[in-house]
């Protein structure tokens, strides 16, 4: 069996140099094109951090992808996050309690913020943004995030001009009222961060359609520690420290920059770059870096592959089995993550009362998988593309390798290669068959899988579009009571389901790995990748 794996491998990192040459252009084609090399005169207090993918803007309002999210935690600001600790921590809530029964959610707001133009900071900006996210007009993403928030229905079917649930009873407090019960409502707000956006210069704009306004690609207020400047390129960001931060501030200026991780782990060692995430294959290398720390953290996301289930393609449960089964998931963890990850068969993974010891394990078996497809009636002639954003040679080599073990199954998969523009234009137009992705916070709550995977988050963080009214129900239940020993039954029968169905295909759980110049100091590694600045308020350089 082994042998047999190691040859599987082996033949499809033969055909990984054409995946990597759809990734060599523009930032790719010269190394040295950071803050410094790009017109940008090197200063003591300003660094240079990576992106691990070209980024669109600032538009929180937009099904959120990783670049995006990075570069809004530096210039906007939000009520919660998850902390490295798994937690949720406060930021522009200082505290917040939920009534006993689960519909009343209360966040006291801090008193010292004041947006990058001195305008004062209020409850009303609050009231406004999430307003805007629950409003399908705007083009949000996350409008079904707020089904359940009392006149939500109402502003969505165009009755209502506002959300009756979102109040502000004073400057410094924000109420959101629900029709049904939510004791998890925390994870909706961080999965991913909903910024808050500035109310005096956001509600001059259209509202139809305001997802894609201009002002996101170059916004001109912000609330965050370092707010945009400029695009220095299509790749590269300048951000200023922004000078009514509520804190004082370390830098004067962070240059974000977007290359591949290859790239990345070159220019640490030759200092052109402060910030980078590693791949695994990678981190001996960087390790013995003078002058560079390696960060390693147990990642609470997963790597995945999403296929649009309105497609149809995939429509079949034993379709979905099978890649499951053809799919040696062990041995990717070992041989592309150098044993830097997991393998788990459900999309949450956390905490231990969440996950039942009877889930199917989906292990290595091509026979199993050829099996089901009979069962299934599959065409091998079907093409089935694997849809990736090049540029992580961890994730690059996975995708190649899981290519070649569905076509020995009779899977005929081929690769597509695709900028991060046109992969997002694909998923509007439910154009996918295997997408893979990296993203996540599943160890928290259990209710972390809701956006994902419910009937009402379908258009939003839902991509796959997959929908079952018994899943819907149980997950319902599970927000609905504080009894621990009810909701460890309600999910243990959700995690069933989501095992058997296969909704999402699992491939592992990444550790989180990152590493930072000597330089760069204050940094503190938050599992979570796409919330790697949550502490940029703290960074300093070195003398």
């Amino acid at each position: 069996m082994i042998g047999r794996r190691n040859r599987s491998i082996a033949a499809a990192l033969a055909g990984l140099a054409l995946l990597a040459a759809a990734a060599c252009s523009g930032p790719d084609e010269d190394t040295g094109s950071t803050g410094g090399g790009s017109g940008a005169p090197a200063g003591d207090r300003e660094v240079t951090v990576q992106l691990y993918q070209a980024p669109r803007g600032f538009s929180p309002l937009l099904a959120s992808i990783g670049p995006d999210h990075l570069m809004e935690q530096l210039h906007w600001d939000s009520l919660v996050s998850a902390t490295p600790d798994g937690e949720y921590g406060a930021r522009l809530a200082e505290s917040w309690e939920v009534s006993p029964g689960g519909t009343t959610w209360t966040f006291q707001l801090r008193d010292d913020v004041v947006w990058s133009d001195g305008e004062p900071f209020t409850a009303d900006d609050v009231v406004f943004t999430y307003n805007l996210y629950a409003n399908p007009a705007t083009g949000s993403a996350y409008a079904g995030k707020f089904g359940t928030v009392t006149g939500a229905a109402a502003l969505a079917d165009g009755t209502a001009d506002s959300v009756a649930g979102f109040q502000a009873p004073d400057e410094h407090t924000f109420v959101i009222q629900l029709d049904q019960p939510n004791v998890a409502l925390l994870d909706e707000l961080v999965q991913p961060i909903l910024f808050i956006l500035p109310e005096h210069v956001v509600s001059e704009l259209p509202l139809e359609g305001l997802a894609e306004n201009p002002f996101f690609r170059e916004p001109t207020v912000g609330l965050g520690p370092y707010v945009f400047q400029r695009w220095v390129t299509d790749d590269q960001v300048e951000f200023a420290a922004n000078p009514e931060y509520r804190d004082e501030l370390g830098l004067d200026r962070i240059f974000t920059q977007y290359v591949t991780t290859d790239v990345a782990s070159a220019q640490l060692e030759t200092g052109e770059i402060d910030f980078a995430q590693v791949a695994a294959p990678d981190v001996a290398r960087v390790e013995g870096l003078d002058g560079v720390t390696l960060h390693r953290a147990e990642g609470p996301g997963v790597l995945a592959l999403h296929t649009a289930h309105d497609s149809g393609k995939l429509a079949d449960p034993r379709v979905r089995q099978a890649i499951m089964y053809a799919i040696d998931r062990e041995a990717l963890v070992e041989e592309v993550l150098s044993g830097e990850g997991k393998v788990i068969d459900t999309l949450v993974h956390g905490p231990e009362w969440a996950m039942p010891d009877d889930l199917v394990h989906y292990g290595y078996d091509p026979d199993k998988a050829r099996e089901l497809l009979a069962e299934a009636g599959w065409d091998p002639a079907t093409e089935v593309r694997l849809e990736i954003v090049p540029g992580q040679r961890d994730r690059d080599t996975a995708t190649t390798i899981v290519a070649a073990q569905l076509q020995e199954v009779g899977i005929n998969a081929q690769v597509q290669p695709y900028e991060a523009a046109q992969l997002s234009e694909s998923i509007g137009k439910r154009d996918f068959d295997l997408l893979i992705s990296g993203y996540g916070l599943f160890t928290i709550d259990p209710a972390s899988m809701n956006a994902r995977l419910t009937c009402a988050q379908v258009g939003g963080a839902n991509i796959s579009a997959y929908c079952n009214e018994e899943l819907d129900a149980l997950l319902q239940q599970g927000v609905a009571t504080t009894d621990q020993a009810e909701r460890e039954e309600i999910y243990a029968q959700a995690q069933r389901i989501v095992n058997e169905e296969v909704p999402i295909f699992v491939l592992y759980v990444p550790n989180t790995l990152a590493a930072t110049s000597d330089r760069l100091q204050g940094f503190e590694l938050n599992p979570s990748t796409v919330d790697a600045f949550w502490n940029a308020a703290e960074w300093t350089v070195s003398s």
